[in-house]
């Protein structure tokens, strides 16, 4: 049982180490673009208000789209950020 367990540190050392690296990567990449996006869902929002006022619906429309899907997107990478930290757990766990 024991050799089994030092087999499977050896075999699964590697691949935590490329989960630790893109963990890395997407922290990195969402430290850096937070300002941008946060002006971007800033601006997607005045837009909404503005194509509201002025009874523009298709552009409202496509602005809701939008800001839906920024939101999305970064609601997948966090999920796909804790993912990696769950695995990192289980394999250290062994």
């Amino acid at each position: 049982m024991i050799m089994l367990r030092i087999l499977l540190k050896i075999i699964l050392t590697p691949v935590s180490l490329v989960l630790l690296l893109l963990k890395g990567a997407i922290h990195l990449a969402i430290n850096l673009t937070s300002a941008v996006i946060g002006f971007f869902i800033l601006y997607v929002g005045f837009a909404l208000v503005f194509c509201l006022v002025t009874q523009r619906w298709t552009h409202l429309f496509i602005f809701f789209v939008v800001g839906v899907a920024v939101i999305g997107i970064l609601f997948l990478v966090v999920i796909l950020e804790e993912t990696i930290d769950s695995l990192r757990e289980k394999i250290k766990g062994i």
